[in-house]
């Protein structure tokens, strides 16, 4: 039996009643699923209750969170300071038909802390934020192309939805990416509207970037990609991108949707590097559905309705809704300066003791990652971007996922993670010490 048919008959065996929903959830749902990102086969665990780092499941496991909503719960399962925000905020209304004074909190907040932002709006997920900064830029410049990276996610709306995974042997050089559309759906005009660079190739983005730069109307990047595996940009490709947006006059756009957990400022504030856009989610919500996109305000003014006749348009029934308003107000206070190096502390902790773990065993793999963030790369190449992601052991992947679940771990299904505020060194030595289990029974030692 192969290591990863071991690992799933003994998933299966402990986890029956999960099993079980699923088979009753596939009956009126797609794939038993209606989210992507937390689907694995054979089936998902179905979770009960959460508090801190534990997450119990209908058959009574109890795993430490390393997922934490992907990326989201900063502070953790049920902080006490947001859970009694939300129950004051439900005693007074879950949601109104004109605004709170919350959400003026809210952005002040971040206008605040982040370097980019002058004026922000709120939407409910980081797929609204890209969307809707997207269209700022192109209503901004009265340009549509779109420059992104390969291997780059930045929500599920069709404009973005190219060249996020696609096969290496149809998306061309390596140098220069051809745009690949994701999958049956969207729109094969799509295509066309964007260019895709290679990640953390400074030559070849210049050359792009240059050769498009008359009809661009935005530069996006995640300053940490998270598709490829928390990859960071190298802060000379970051520059690049921002001293040549600037000479040719076009917006840069920073999808810091998972990023901004780098520092209080986000990864912009991190690396020293200001952009003209910023989309946001995850963290500011303090686990509730949330996005935002701000930047400047000659471009915000855009959404202005008092702007005049040509203002953009954008409506949305629980943009800034009061109950994410309290839990975002709440966990952004909580988030001051000492969290963050702590988190930081954490995670160069956690992926250093994987590195040393890996050493030891000699096993073909290695660890990316920055601040709060890490992931397992099953590949001998230093993974700096898509085509290097690529190279990725997908069984191997998926024996260690697996392997982690029945150890009590969960990452999420592409063995990606990050440390809340509540983790421990005891965790993050204790995830240490399962990964060494499943490393063993696959084969090293």
């Amino acid at each position: 039996m192969s290591a990863l048919n071991a690992e799933i008959t003994t998933y299966e065996q402990a986890n029956p009643e999960s099993k079980r929903l699923h088979e009753r959830a596939e009956a009126v749902l797609p794939g038993g699923d209606s989210r992507n990102s937390i689907f694995w086969n054979p089936f998902p665990v179905y979770i009960t209750h959460a508090e801190g780092t534990a997450l119990t499941d209908v058959d009574g496991n109890v795993r430490t969170d390393f997922v934490n909503n992907m990326t989201t719960l900063i502070m953790g399962h049920r902080h006490p300071d947001v859970v009694a925000a939300l129950h004051e905020q439900v005693d007074h209304g879950v949601s109104y038909p004109a605004p709170s004074p919350h959400v003026i909190r809210w952005g002040e907040i971040l206008c605040e802390r982040v370097p980019s932002i002058e004026k922000i709006r709120f939407v409910n997920s980081g797929t609204e934020a890209t969307l809707n900064a997207i269209r700022a830029v192109r209503a901004y410049t009265g340009k549509t192309l779109i420059a992104k990276c390969e291997g780059a996610y930045h929500g599920n709306h069709d404009a973005i939805q190219i060249s996020v995974t696609p096969p290496v042997d149809a998306a061309g050089d390596a140098e220069s990416p051809d745009p690949v559309v994701m999958f049956p759906g969207i729109n094969p005009g799509a295509a066309e509207d964007i260019v895709i660079m290679p990640y953390n190739n400074l030559e070849a983005a210049e050359r792009i970037i240059r050769e498009n730069a008359e009809e661009l109307a935005a530069v996006i990047v995640e300053p940490i990609n998270g598709q490829c595996g928390m990859v960071p940009a190298r802060p000379e490709f970051l520059q690049l991108l921002r001293d040549l947006t600037k000479e040719l006059d076009i917006p840069l756009i920073f999808d810091e949707v998972i990023s901004f957990r780098a520092s209080s400022g986000g990864a912009q504030e991190w690396y020293g590097i200001t952009p003209d856009v910023t989309c946001f989610g995850k963290v500011i919500g303090g686990g509730m559905p949330v996005g935002a996109f701000g930047g400047k305000a000659e471009i915000m003014q855009l959404w202005d309705p008092n702007s005049g006749p040509d203002f953009v348009q954008h409506a949305g029934t629980f943009n800034g809704n009061p109950m994410t308003a309290v839990a975002g107000v709440t966990t952004l206070e909580l988030l001051t300066p000492e969290v963050y190096e702590e988190l930081e502390r954490k995670g160069d902790k956690l992926r250093q003791m994987i590195r040393d773990l890996i050493a030891e065993l000699e096993v073909p793999m290695g660890v990316t990652g920055a601040a709060s963030l890490f992931a397992l790369q099953f590949t001998t190449e230093a993974v700096t971007d898509y085509r290097s992601y690529a190279t990725n052991d997908k069984q191997m992947l998926q024996t260690v996922f697996t392997g982690l679940l029945n150890e009590g771990i969960l990452m999420s299904n592409r063995c990606a993670g990050n440390v809340s505020a509540v983790h421990t060194d005891e965790d993050l030595e204790n995830f240490v010490e399962a990964l060494r289990r499943v490393l063993v029974r696959a084969g090293y030692a």
